[in-house]
C-alpha cells in the first residue's frame, strides 16, 4: 500500500491549561518530523493522558503508527480523532488507509465515501475508493472514481496504472494500454505496466509489439520471471522458436517448477522437429503435475511423431479423463482399429 501520510505539524503554544500535555505533543512532533516514530507515540499517549480532548495528538499518533504499519493501533487512534472531529476528511481518509492494511477493503470504502463528501476534490479519496473496488472486482465503478482522481490530479501514475488494471480486466485492452503508456510517461522504469501492457498486445494479436514491451521490462528488471516468460510466449507466436527456447530456459532457471514454462518450452523444440527435447520437457512437467491434461495431451502428439502410437493413446486417454476434450478427437483418429 503506497501512501503519502500527512503530519499535522501545527505547533501548541504552552499555556497554563494543559501545560504538560502541549509540552509532550510538541517534543512528539519533533521527534515525529525526524522519523522517530516509537518517540513520537510515546510522547502523544502521554498528551492525550492529560488531554483526552486534543485531537491533533490522537490524529498525529495515529499517523506515526501508520508508518510503523501498526493498522490496528492506527485505526483506533484515528476513530478517536474523528470522534473529536467527525469533519476531518483527512483523517477519514488515513483511517480508510489503516484498514486497507488490515485488508478491511469494504470498510475502508465506506471512510473514502465520507471523505468525499466532506471534500470532493480530495483526489487522494478518489483514488483509494476507485483502487479498493478493483480488489472487489466493482471494475465500472473503479473506472468512475480513477478517471475523477485523474480530473483532479492527473499527475498521479499511480491512478493511469489503476485505472490501467480496471480496463484491462473488463476487456479494453485499446482503453488499458492507452493509460499503461500514460504511466509509463511518468514512470520509465514501471516494469508492470511494460508487463501488463504487453498482454493487452498479446491479447490484440500485435505480438511484436507485446514483445518489445517485454524486452523493455527484462532489459529495467533482469529477475522479472514474468518478463522472461511472456517473451518467451510472444516468440513462440511469431514462430521464433529458438528465441522461445531460450527465454523459457531462463525462466526455468528463476522458477524450476513452473510447468507452463516446461510445457511451452516442449512445444517450440516439437516445433522444430526435436521430438526427443519435447517428450523430456512434458516429462518435467509432469514430474511436477501429475494432473497436468495439457503436458499429456502435448506428449501424445510427440510420441505419435516419434512413431510411438501406444504411448501416444495411452497419454491422450489420460489427458481425456483429465478433461481435454481435443484428446478424444485424436484417440479417435489415430488409436481405433
Amino acid at each position: 500500500m503506497k501512501m503519502l501520510l500527512v503530519l499535522m505539524s501545527i505547533l501548541i503554544s504552552v499555556s497554563l491549561f494543559g501545560q504538560t500535555a502541549d509540552v509532550f505533543y510538541n517534543s512528539g512532533l519533533d521527534k515525529h518530523n525526524k522519523k522517530d516514530y516509537n518517540g513520537a507515540i510515546s510522547d502523544y499517549s502521554n498528551a492525550v493522558k492529560l488531554n483526552p480532548l486534543l485531537a491533533i495528538a490522537w490524529y498525529n499518533m495515529a499517523s506515526a503508527k501508520l508508518s510503523l504499519e501498526d493498522y490496528n493501533g492506527a485505526l483506533d487512534d484515528y476513530t478517536k480523532s474523528i470522534e473529536l472531529k467527525p469533519e476531518d476528511a483527512e483523517a477519514l481518509f488515513y483511517r480508510g488507509q489503516a484498514k486497507e492494511g488490515l485488508r478491511k477493503y469494504r470498510d475502508a470504502i465506506e471512510d473514502y465515501i465520507r471523505a468525499i463528501q466532506i471534500d470532493s476534490t480530495n483526489a487522494k479519496a478518489w483514488f483509494s475508493r476507485g483502487s479498493m473496488k478493483i480488489k472487489l472486482r466493482y471494475y465500472e465503478e473503479a473506472i468512475f472514481d480513477l478517471t475523477k482522481a485523474i480530473d483532479l490530479d492527473p499527475r498521479n501514475p499511480e491512478a493511469f496504472y489503476n485505472r490501467a488494471e480496471a480496463r484491462r480486466l473488463t476487456f479494453d485492452y485499446y482503453g488499458a494500454i492507452s493509460d499503461y503508456s500514460r504511466d509509463i510517461d511518468m514512470s520509465p522504469n514501471d516494469v508492470y505496466a511494460f508487463i501488463n501492457r504487453g498482454l493487452c498486445k498479446s491479447n490484440l494479436k500485435d505480438f511484436a509489439g507485446a514483445q518489445a514491451d517485454y524486452t523493455k521490462a527484462v532489459d529495467s528488471d533482469p529477475d522479472l520471471l514474468s518478463g522472461w516468460y511472456n517473451r518467451g510466449v510472444t516468440k513462440f507466436a511469431l514462430e521464433d522458436y529458438d528465441g522461445a527456447i531460450a527465454d523459457f530456459t531462463k525462466a526455468l532457471e528463476m522458477s524450476p517448477n513452473l510447468t507452463a514454462a516446461y510445457n511451452n518450452r516442449g512445444l517450440s523444440k516439437f516445433s522444430l522437429k526435436d521430438l526427443t527435447g519435447a517428450i523430456s520437457d512434458y516429462n518435467k512437467a509432469l514430474g511436477i503435475d501429475p494432473a497436468n491434461s495439457k503436458a499429456y495431451l502435448n506428449r501424445g502428439v510427440a510420441k505419435q511423431n516419434a512413431g510411438d502410437k501406444a504411448g501416444a493413446c495411452e497419454d491422450w486417454k489420460k489427458a481425456g479423463e483429465l478433461g481435454e476434450k481435443e484428446a478424444f478427437a485424436l484417440i479417435k483418429e489415430f488409436c481405433t482399429e
